[in-house]
């Protein structure tokens, strides 16, 4: 649920900072060359403070990275490890250390591997580095290190396929490989005919991964679907190919049998998934949609986790049948146990509007959902605009989760939540900066609506946090879209963003002097200097079609 709270492209480049910009702000005024000269210092202490201080400076310290890269062969351990920490808080303008770096992969201090494998995943050198560097954690003894870097692998999308269906090759890397496919999904098109040549392999567990990367292609797999078919006939991926056909939407006629037998299986967990994939794949059948979410739902209250959490995810995986779905859901979400009922909400969410009733009964009833029910009215948008009033009740709640999770639900319901600008300024008034992020956000959704929160908007403008000074000051211009008394305000603040150190500010900054179009015409300048010589390539394309924007 919680991925939903980085949908909005201005909130998905700020909500980083909230936690980096505390680190930073506590560098020293230290000018960047003295810094760079304590690098050499023989008082440990002083050289550590450097090196750390230098980290907190982000892109702005590319000029010490060949430095830094000369202290990852110092003999002490600490001072390998924050050398690697920090160039990875330096980022992308660190790459020329990628390679050092990888050679810390063997050094026999675990505190100096794993900073090394940060760094790497922060710098993001590209699949050509991140894909060997994965093949030769393999067998790592660290699996969230594992994850850390095939999430950096799955973010590269197509531009890592290429290299992904050439590490297919190798039988240490296979499984983690189709993994990585399956989580890049369509755009990995073109692994179709190297995961299907896999579905022959001997390893049952590299056999289930192909199947269900092939399952996440979409159309693009649909040629693999009788290849897919045969393994229902093999116990070890009969699942497996049962939920992948229904992913694809297709099933051969002479495996319907098959699947509709399995559906009354023993083997509740086959069950489940058969179940799901006939009612995917045979909508207009209401009757057979109704068995199949009777079932799936029974089977949320299954003794096992495992059962529980498929049922869950396969419901919200079937196409919305309001009529269907409603009475059977209002019972099945109160009963299941958190975990359960975590997935399940997505099914709900899918429902739309004719869901809102419910959600707001379980807000109400269910304390320990409350969080996942807040986000989940966030996902509908416009369409729980009845959720409002309750949403802002809970804006100034104890519990700093739910709080946010509240706030940022309404700022996704956007102008239809205008009824809850004063609780949203309230608790703004109340907390002062401790949740102003999310406020300032969801103020800025709503949009005119929001026109109250303005006291509350320039207040932010001035905050010495300038991650929320720069979303403060897009806040401001959505609030008074197309004022120019307003854009007199904002400009100067978006300007002072883009010479901010953390490159995630300079790129928010970029993108809200962008959506101002001519009413930014003075930031050119600044935009045209950030095209050309910021350190972040992220930053450089945001300013450069900022920049078409304003001059237009």
């Amino acid at each position: 649920m919680t991925q939903s709270l980085t949908k909005n492209g201005l909130f998905l480049a700020l909500i980083g900072l909230i936690v980096s910009a505390g680190a930073a702000g506590h560098a020293k005024d230290s000018s960047l060359q003295e810094l760079i000269g304590k690098l050499q210092s023989s008082d440990p202490v002083a050289q550590c403070e450097a090196i750390d201080q230098l980290g907190a400076r982000g892109a702005a310290a590319a000029e010490a990275v060949a430095p830094l890269t000369a202290l990852l062969k110092d003999a002490a351990p600490d001072v390998r490890a924050r050398a690697a920490k920090s160039l990875g808080k330096i980022g992308a303008a660190a790459s020329p250390a990628a390679r050092e770096l990888a050679s810390l992969l063997q050094d026999d201090n675990p505190a100096v591997c794993r900073q090394a494998v940060e760094a790497l995943i922060a710098i993001r050198p590209g699949p050509k580095a991140m894909i060997p560097l994965f093949i030769r954690l393999t067998k790592h003894s660290d699996p969230g290190v594992q994850l850390r870097v095939l999430h950096a692998i799955a973010e590269s999308g197509e531009a890592a396929v290429p290299e992904l269906i050439e590490a297919l090759k190798d039988d240490k890397a296979t499984y983690w490989v189709c993994v990585v496919l399956r989580d890049i999904g369509p755009a990995a098109k073109a692994a179709v005919p190297a995961l299907v040549e896999k579905l022959h392999d001997s390893r049952p567990d590299i056999r289930v991964q192909a199947i269900l990367a092939l399952g996440a292609m979409d159309d693009a797999a649909v040629s693999a679907v009788p290849e897919i078919a045969k393994a229902l006939k093999d116990e070890h991926t009969v699942s497996a190919a049962t939920f992948a056909l229904g992913q694809l939407g297709k099933i051969p006629a002479d495996a319907e049998q098959t699947i509709r037998s399995n559906a009354k299986s023993d083997d509740r967990f086959l069950s489940v998934v058969s179940h799901c994939t006939l009612a995917r794949v045979h909508p207009e059948d209401k009757g057979l949609y109704r068995e199949a979410m009777q079932q799936l739902v029974t089977n949320i209250e299954d003794d096992d986790p495992h059962v529980r959490a498929v049922a869950a995810m396969e419901l919200a995986a079937l196409p919305p049948a309001p009529e269907i779905a409603i009475p059977i859901w209002e019972k099945a979400v109160k009963d299941a146990d958190t975990i359960t009922a975590f997935h399940a909400l997505g099914a709900l969410a899918a429902l739309g509007k004719p869901a809102v009733p419910i959600l707001l009964d379980i807000l109400e009833n269910e304390v320990a959902l409350r969080v996942e029910v807040a986000s989940t009215l966030g996902e509908m948008g416009s369409a729980a605009a009845a959720a409002t009033d309750a949403l802002a009740k809970l804006v100034a709640d104890e519990d700093l989760n739910v709080a946010t999770e509240a706030v940022l639900a309404l700022g996704k319901i956007g102008p239809a939540a205008k009824s809850a600008v004063p609780a949203l300024c309230a608790a703004f008034e109340k907390e002062g900066e401790k949740n102003a992020h999310a406020i300032i956000f969801a103020l800025g959704n709503i949009g005119p609506e929001a026109a109250a929160g303005g006291p509350q908007v320039l207040e932010a403008m001035k905050s010495k946090d300038k991650a929320l000074a720069v979303i403060a000051a897009s806040t401001f211009m959505r609030i008074h879209p197309g004022s120019a008394e307003a854009a007199a305000k904002a400009v100067p603040v978006l300007l002072a963003g883009l010479a901010e150190s953390l490159p995630e500010t300079r790129k928010a900054a970029a993108e809200a002097l962008g959506e101002l179009g001519p009413l930014a015409r003075q930031a050119a300048a600044a935009l045209q200097e950030a095209k050309k010589k910021d350190g972040v390539k992220a930053v450089r394309e945001a300013a450069a079609q900022s920049l078409k924007s304003v001059r237009r």
